[in-house]
């Protein structure tokens, strides 16, 4: 978000989430401990899973949903954001910017009623202009 911009504004609620409650010191270091990736799912685009092991080419992983353990080839998983960065207003901010991580971020976005646009201003004017 723009340094300039008014956190006070109603609109906000729609833009924005609470930085301190994503950037929990627990959260983060359960997240460290559990080595989370995303790797490929038919149905789900992506889904999240636990580095238990290394084989070769391959990994060991645990989806995280199911608790089914798999392997997988190592080109295919993606490395996952830390949840500090959870539904994150400007995804250039995240520090893995590959398609599993954007995927999530706009559904976590979305779940969350929360819109994507990358600039405040131009939601405000649009907003505005149409009351």
């Amino acid at each position: 978000m723009d340094m300039d911009t008014d956190r006070s504004d109603p609109f906000m609620k729609y833009l924005a989430v609470d930085r301190n409650q994503l950037n929990d010191q627990p959260t983060q270091a359960e997240w460290t401990q559990k080595r989370l990736v995303w790797v490929p799912h038919e149905s789900q685009g992506f889904v999240s899973a636990g580095i238990k092991g290394e084989r070769g080419d391959e990994v060991e992983v645990e989806i995280a949903e199911t608790g089914k353990r798999v392997l997988v080839d190592k080109d295919v998983i993606q490395k996952m954001n830390p949840p500090k960065f959870d539904k994150s207003e400007d995804m250039a901010e995240l520090t893995c910017l590959n398609e599993a991580c954007v995927l999530h971020n706009i559904k976590d976005r979305y779940y969350s009623g929360l819109i994507y646009v990358s600039q405040y201003q131009y939601f405000l004017f649009f907003v505005r202009t149409i009351q």
